[in-house]
C-alpha cells in the first residue's frame, strides 16, 4: 500500500514510507485547532486558504508519482470518525480534479466540514 502521511509530525505508523508536507495544515493553525482558539469551521476556511494556493492536479500527480504502483493512502493522527484535515483534503481533490476519493476500508463516504460519513445502500427490507 502507497501510506502518505500529511501530518505535520512523523508518522507512528510503520506503514508509512511516504510523508507530503505540503497538504499538512501550517502549525500555527493547528495549535489553534488543538486549543479551541479556532473552530472546526474557521479551521476549515483558513485550510482551504493554505490548499487554494497549491496545484491540486500537481500535488495529485506528485503523491501518484511518490507510491508508484501502489495506490496512495492519506495518513494523519486523526480517526476515521473525528474531525480531521484529511477530510478537507480529499474533498478539496474531489472538488478540483473532479475524481471520487474513497476512504480506505470503509468504501464510497460523504464528506462536510472536516467529517466524513459512510454512504449506506438503503435496504428494501429495513427490518432484514
Amino acid at each position: 500500500m502507497g501510506y502518505v502521511s500529511i501530518s505535520l509530525y512523523p508518522s507512528n505508523n510503520n506503514n508509512v514510507l511516504f510523508e507530503f508536507k505540503s497538504l499538512a495544515p501550517n502549525w500555527k493553525l493547528m495549535e489553534m485547532l488543538k486549543s479551541s482558539q479556532i473552530s472546526d469551521f474557521d479551521f476549515e476556511k483558513e485550510y482551504l486558504i493554505q490548499l487554494n494556493n497549491l496545484n491540486a492536479k500537481t500535488i495529485f500527480e506528485q503523491i501518484n508519482l511518490m507510491t508508484s504502483d501502489h495506490e496512495p493512502i492519506l495518513m494523519t493522527h486523526g480517526n476515521k470518525s473525528s474531525f480531521c484535515h484529511r477530510h478537507i483534503v480529499a474533498k478539496w481533490f474531489e472538488n478540483e480534479l473532479g475524481v471520487r476519493i474513497d476512504e480506505f476500508k470503509i468504501g464510497a463516504v460523504r464528506r462536510s466540514n472536516g467529517y466524513m460519513k459512510k454512504i449506506t445502500q438503503k435496504r428494501l427490507f429495513e427490518n432484514e
